[in-house]
């Protein structure tokens, strides 16, 4: 049976997107991603915000493309694997974990620095730079809200 490596994260772009190509040709698309979590302080009793800070890395053209919409302080999702890697720079051995993406989500509307506001004008903005659209739901209707008589249900 073989391990599972897997990773989803939902975070915040800490800086522009970085694209740089191998000597073969393939982009690589670098750029680092803030995640809010929380933990609670013993001496208080308080619940704080800790950021964890990942570096993630997309290979092919489709991430090269998708870097050209995005921004440091965009909310999004990667989904992907971790990857671990170790140097020697100046005498010393390095070592870090990355987060090698597959799939990439844009979690709000271009400009949308503060992830506030849904309208028109971000919707329209997350279609153009291929993200998922809200589906339209203005007449939805709650179930239990529609009225209806028992007698003209058809069974």
């Amino acid at each position: 049976m073989s391990d599972l490596n897997h990773v989803v994260l939902v975070g915040r772009l800490t800086r522009d997107p970085e694209v740089r190509h191998t000597a073969g040709g393939m982009p690589i698309v670098s750029m680092g991603l803030a995640v809010n979590g929380r933990q609670k302080d013993a001496a208080s009793g308080q619940w704080t915000e800790k950021p964890n800070f990942f570096d993630i890395k997309f290979f092919g053209d489709r991430f090269e493309r998708l870097a050209t919409h995005l921004e440091k302080g965009r909310r999004v999702g990667v989904d992907g694997r971790l990857e671990w890697s170790q140097w020697e720079s100046e005498g010393q051995k390095r070592s870090k974990v990355e987060v090698i993406g597959n799939e990439l989500q844009f979690l709000d509307g271009r400009g949308d620095e503060a992830g506030q506001g849904s309208g028109g004008a971000s919707r329209q903005q997350s279609q153009a730079s291929g993200g998922d659209i809200a589906p339209d739901t203005s007449d939805f209707v709650p179930v239990g809200a529609a009225s209806h008589d028992d007698d003209d249900i058809p069974f």
